[in-house]
């Protein structure tokens, strides 16, 4: 592990030089995301990459299914170099040992990561991923819906009568806050949320069960709120603010947002050297301001901010936790499994 993780840091370290003519025949496969943020990373990320290394960036498959990982690494098949995960998922990764180990001193540098719970994941000492982005997972609505008064709390998308229609929820408990909107809505208090009372939060949704159409990943959240297929939920806040560039009559309220970071690792079996150079090019404050014009998230790195000017407005505010609710990576890591398990049931109930 030592020694996988100094080579990586060698590599990381000379991140700004320019790649030999032998790398221009290379090429760098990264995860999907969909919709808006694969947009955002070709224009920001991608594209400067290939023009100053000459490798080729290709988009492969979404990495949020963890089955997916696990398929791969037990066939040693692995499609992507470089992947996309947040803190949920983070945990089983590092557990399985599927990602490679990163170097500390490159997360140290360019000015430092915003001070945010969750943004560095260690073990051993050991840290396996880079936060390049804080998003909000927010209440979302179709604005065509509600033409009077707006829907801005999580207790307004329970409430089925002042706001009618289907709801909008990602089936993935762990990573996009179900079980926290829930208990939200039923009137706890933030800084009470975890550990979080599982059986109280699916009496709640139990009074929306009927109504609610899960979705698996971002592009459908974005498809069934622009056909109306759900009018209210719980959405990402730079999803939404892409649609709106767009002209998309959608909206959200940055109420009770529940807001982590987003985060890239090294899939073991990928080309490593390539895929940490790739990890330094992100790292950058510059890119970094450029991608959240773009996508509307929040940058991971301080040195950000100041390129952006004061007309720039996020959902998290990095030096302003009281609004918004930091997803409870701690929590997760230890009761991810069970948690999960029961939902599932619950789902099938």
């Amino acid at each position: 592990m030592k020694s996988i993780a100094s080579k990586l840091a060698i590599r990381m370290a000379v991140a700004a030089l320019s790649l030999a003519p032998a790398y221009a025949q290379q090429k760098l496969t990264i995860s999907a995301s969909g919709g808006s943020y694969d947009a955002c990373v070709k224009q920001v990320y991608s594209d400067s990459f290939e023009k100053e290394t000459g490798i080729k960036v290709v988009v492969g498959s979404p990495a949020y299914d963890t089955g997916v990982w696990r398929a791969q690494q037990e066939s040693a098949k692995v499609e992507w170099d470089v992947a996309t995960s947040d803190p949920g998922q983070l945990q089983q990764l590092v557990a399985n040992g599927w990602v490679l180990p990163l170097d500390l001193k490159l997360l140290q540098s360019k000015g430092g990561l915003v001070d945010f719970p969750g943004m560095v994941t260690t073990k051993d000492n050991t840290v396996y991923a880079l936060p390049s982005e804080i998003f909000g997972i927010v209440v979302t609505y179709n604005s065509d819906a509600f033409p009077g008064e707006k829907p801005r709390t999580w207790s307004d998308v329970f409430d089925l009568k002042k706001f009618p229609g289907k709801r909008l929820f990602s089936n993935s408990v762990v990573d996009f806050g179900v079980l926290e909107i829930a208990l939200l809505a039923d009137g706890v208090e933030p800084s009470k949320l975890y550990p979080l009372d599982v059986e109280r939060a699916l009496k709640k949704l139990d009074t929306i069960k009927s109504d609610i159409a899960w979705y698996d990943f971002g592009t459908q959240q974005i498809a069934l709120l622009q056909q109306k297929e759900a009018v209210i939920g719980a959405g990402w806040d730079g999803r939404v603010k892409a649609l709106q560039k767009e002209g998309v009559h959608v909206d959200f309220s940055p109420d009770q947002a529940i807001v982590k970071p987003d985060l890239w690792v090294l899939p073991k079996g990928g080309n490593a050297e390539v895929g940490a150079r790739f990890l330094a090019h992100i790292h950058d404050p510059q890119r970094q301001a450029d991608f959240a014009k773009c996508i509307g998230y929040a940058p991971a790195l301080k040195g950000a901010y100041s390129l952006l000017g004061n007309g720039q407005k996020f959902t998290i505010d990095p030096q302003d936790l009281t609004k918004v609710v930091p997803w409870g990576a701690n929590y997760w890591a230890e009761n991810a499994r069970d948690v999960t398990t029961r939902f599932n049931e619950w789902l099938t109930q």
